[in-house]
């Protein structure tokens, strides 16, 4: 069994800036969230500073950066707003063809990640708000995802462990 953090970056100095780092409260978030864990055997972040320095603030190196979990379009904005939450995103998804096009794009990003990881092995994946919904989307299409509760905040998304019939168990993880 494979097991899958997919996290919220931490907090940045300015909300404004696309390209801001991470304020000194945001250090102090992913530090805290990063005791939590032992080991990951892959790390992916989005190239954004906020979500790279999240993981290294956590302690774990980054293996890699993938800008297919940077941002939205438009459309998919227009679809859903990026902070509804887990219930939201999923109920976009089963009603919107730009939602199920975008979800399966992240979806496969992830699959490509997760086949780097050993049986048994874990991956995390640092990126931003809306994505971490859309990926636990993805891996739960059927489920309304009520139980992981609303947005994920920062340093906040899901826990997934794969399981026998190569679906995932979702749980929250929250700070």
């Amino acid at each position: 069994m494979k097991t899958v953090v997919v996290l919220r970056h931490a907090e940045r100095q300015d909300r404004s800036d696309n390209n801001s780092h991470l304020s000194q409260a945001g250090v102090q978030q992913a530090r805290s969230m990063g005791l939590r864990f032992q080991h990951f055997d892959f790390v992916v972040t989005s190239p954004l500073p906020r979500a790279f320095e999240t993981a290294v603030a956590m302690g774990f190196a980054v293996d890699m950066t993938n800008p297919g979990i940077q941002e939205h379009s438009e459309q998919i904005m227009r679809d859903v707003q990026w902070d509804a939450g887990y219930a939201a995103w999923a109920t976009a998804y089963r009603s919107k063809a730009s939602m199920i096009a975008y979800v399966g794009h992240v979806t496969s990003l992830f699959k490509i990640w997760l086949s780097k990881v050993p049986d048994d092995g874990t991956l995390l994946v640092i990126t931003h708000g809306g994505i971490v919904e859309a990926i636990a989307t993805g891996l739960s299409p059927g489920d309304d995802l009520v139980h992981l509760g609303e947005m994920a905040g920062y340093v906040e998304g899901f826990e997934a462990v794969s399981d026998d019939s190569a679906g995932y168990r979702l749980n929250a993880v929250r700070r």
